[in-house]
């Protein structure tokens, strides 16, 4: 029989906080616009035990993951690879690292309210996990797939033919909103996951609040209808943002999220987890008649619960020289000094850090021989009866999830990027020519001495259809 628990936990840092995202957003978060939250979602059957965490921060290292699934996977005696840790990558929260550089705020600082929170992260998600695997019980899922359009394609093309972030409503859109309803067998819903693609960036670096975006408000929703916790899962928005976002002032965000949950709450009123019968009644009147009510089997069949996952490389675009490098770094800091002299504030001054830092550990990367050609990437899928969840490890494409999604053996597939670390953008190989933001220097943000080359793409997907079709 399959079993379920969910608990959530508060994780809204301390303020002031420097919040990530935003590199043009200098000053630190003052006040908290809404709570951060970590929700789990454990599953069982049989030997089997599985574990799915959302939590409301902007990005996590994959090395950072990898040790969380461990020690989740400790805490409640079940292998790493069916522990998935998801990041909804809202811009309105803190760093959760404390080396590299953060996108936004004293990008080479942590504040005793960074080190704070950094240190508190990993026991919040294995309290939430452990408080959720205490309180699993009998359960019947179901899935079901919706769409509603609130994003559109950022990669616009300018006049002079390049890409800049905004909007080319011509290019693919992931509009699937994905649903997983796990309900009591008294028939009362236990659990929502809802799995929605778009960059939660509707407020934008102008408030300084700290803000779980959209996706807060989307489950808040959900949960006030339903009486069921709700948990977000953020799919395929590397190139993906909303219809109108980037707002100086809180609002929207709510706005944005109210309509997302119409969906939902749509979706989920065309599920039902819980097998049943027709049963006919004859009903005496001046006329027969004869009354039909769907009632539920007795015992509930069993569903599938099952969890994979496989670790593949992923190839580097040609590695710069360490003279390519040191130019670059020297341009940086003369962009950086003319901009000082001019009396530019920090607003101005952090995209130019940003770059100049990137460059940097680059060169001390190439240095100290510790640059690689390839990348290793942690793919999963986790069934639950006829669902999936399928997971990348970055900022992917909706090209990729749409793709994923089509060729699922699943009835119903959830794609979750951004999940058990974010390493990069993930872009198809088609948009490679045209280079721009996520193509060419997006990898400035994650650390790495290049991107990811296109053929990765089809190393992704592949395995991601590899891994759903092993679950099945």
């Amino acid at each position: 029989m399959l079993t379920a628990g969910i608990a959530r936990v508060d994780i809204t840092p301390p303020v002031p906080i420097d919040l990530v995202g935003y590199s043009r957003r200098a000053e630190p978060a003052r006040h908290i616009r809404a709570p951060l939250t970590a929700t789990a979602l454990a599953l069982g059957s049989g030997p089997t035990t599985a574990v799915v965490v959302a939590a409301d921060v902007p990005f996590l290292l994959p090395a950072h993951a990898d040790r969380l699934r461990t020690e989740i996977g400790d805490a409640l005696g079940t292998p790493a690879d069916h522990v998935m840790i998801s990041v909804s990558h809202t811009h309105g929260g803190p760093t959760t690292h404390t080396h590299g550089v953060k996108i936004g705020g004293r990008q080479r600082e942590r504040s005793a309210n960074e080190r704070a929170f950094i240190d508190s992260f990993p026991g919040h998600l294995v309290t939430a996990a452990i408080q959720a695997a205490g309180s699993m019980e009998p359960v019947m899922a179901a899935g079901g797939v919706g769409t509603v359009d609130l994003a559109v394609n950022r990669r616009e093309k300018n006049a002079e033919g390049r890409v800049i972030l905004g909007w080319n409503p011509d290019k693919p859109v992931d509009r699937d909103v994905g649903v997983l309803r796990l309900d009591r067998l008294d028939g009362t819903t236990m659990a929502v996951v809802a799995n929605y693609a778009c960059h939660p960036v509707v407020v934008g670096p102008e408030d300084p609040g700290v803000n779980p975006d959209f996706p807060g408000a989307m489950r808040d929703v959900v949960e006030q209808v339903t009486g069921a916790t709700c948990m977000f899962l953020q799919g395929g928005c590397g190139n993906l943002l909303p219809l109108q976002g980037f707002f100086d002032h809180p609002g929207p965000e709510k706005a944005f999220g109210r309509k997302l949950a119409v969906e939902v709450l749509h979706v989920l009123e065309q599920i039902d987890p819980i097998a049943r019968r027709m049963e006919r009644i004859d009903y005496g009147s001046v006329t027969p008649i004869v009354l039909h009510r769907q009632v539920a089997i007795e015992p509930q069949p069993d569903q599938a619960l099952a969890a994979v996952g496989k670790v593949v490389d992923l190839p580097l675009k040609p590695l710069p020289s360490l003279a390519d490098l040191e130019a670059e770094r020297d341009g940086y800091q003369r962009e950086l000094d003319e901009a000082r002299l001019a009396g530019a504030d920090q607003v101005a001054l952090n995209p130019i850090e940003y770059h100049l830092n990137w460059a940097e550990d680059a060169i001390s990367q190439l240095q100290q021989g510790e640059a690689a050609t390839k990348v290793p990437a942690f793919l999963q899928a986790l069934r639950i009866g006829d669902t999936v969840i399928a997971t990348m490890p970055g900022e992917a494409f909706s090209e990729l999830s749409i793709e994923v999604k089509e060729r699922s053996a699943a009835t119903t597939t959830l794609f979750s990027a951004y999940t058990n670390g974010v390493l990069t953008y993930m872009p198809p190989a088609s948009e490679y020519p045209d280079g721009g933001y996520e193509c060419d220097y997006a990898h400035h943000s994650y650390g790495l001495i290049e991107q990811i080359a296109p053929e990765s793409e089809r190393i992704l997907v592949e395995t991601s259809v590899e891994l759903i079709s092993a679950t099945w």
